[in-house]
């Protein structure tokens, strides 16, 4: 006779109900973020849009700051999941493939979600320090691209010969913190060779989206391909290898 394995309750309604609140004020305060920046995010509005007092809302979030902390989780989890899922498609032997994929996906989802992508990556809102729950999520963001980058060395498809990176870098605080067991005993030229290649993606985005560079070049996709290739030749990926690698996502 086999026993059957045991099943969580179900949510009460009382538990319903606080999990669709808490949403409707996540989806409020996002809405905020669009229409006025990081610097427009207010309780006060939010309960007034909702009918309800302020003090209401503590009994959700005790502050501004955590609840930016609960969108800043929600939007690098996102992240996170668009390039796992990205960094999948192509054989894991495939790592420059992978690089590409990741890299596509970095700047699908920045377009898709670019209010996200402000709250993330833009003007930091002033005097918010970034609670525990935050850090962890920004660790698998960053995970996933140190993990292609760390792969794709140990099979010899980047030199780190190649790149421009100083040997000598040391590593701070934060990149431990963040990195963890993702991807421990990566040295400083290798964590630098992933910041470097990871900044030179961002900026492209941040000139994209907050930027004119749409105004400026009518196919921005085919120049960030290009971007991508030129960032990959920097890494040190084989030369042989950058251009296979984006046909297969062109």
């Amino acid at each position: 006779m086999h026993s059957r394995s045991p099943t969580a309750p179900a949510p009460t309604r009382r538990a319903r109900h606080r999990a669709a609140t808490i949403e409707e004020i996540k989806a409020l305060a996002r809405r905020q973020l669009a229409e006025q920046g990081t610097g427009g995010l207010s309780l006060r509005a939010i309960a007034r849009e909702m009918g309800t007092a302020p003090s209401a809302l503590f009994r959700y979030f005790r502050s501004s700051g955590d609840l930016i902390s609960a969108l800043c989780v929600d939007a690098w989890n996102s992240a996170a999941d668009a390039l796992a899922a990205a960094r999948d498609r192509p054989p894991p032997a495939d790592h420059a493939g992978r690089w590409v994929a990741i890299s596509l996906a970095y700047r699908d989802w920045s377009l898709r979600n670019p209010s996200d992508f402000a709250l993330i990556f833009g003007t930091p809102v002033p005097g918010y320090q970034a609670h525990p729950g935050v850090i962890a999520a920004a660790s698998r963001f960053t995970a996933v691209g140190v993990e292609v980058v760390s792969a794709a060395v140990q099979a010899g498809e980047v030199d780190p010969g190649r790149a421009q990176v100083p040997a000598a870098l040391e590593v701070g605080e934060l990149w431990q913190t963040l990195i963890g067991g993702h991807a421990s005993g990566v040295e400083g030229k290798l964590a630098g060779i992933a910041l470097s290649a990871w900044a030179s993606l961002l900026g492209y985005l941040v000139a994209e989206i907050f930027g004119s560079l749409r105004q400026l070049i009518q196919d921005t996709d085919e120049l960030y391909l290009a971007h991508v290739r030129t960032v990959m030749l920097g890494m040190g990926f084989d030369p042989a290898l950058v251009h296979l690698g984006a046909e297969g996502e062109g």
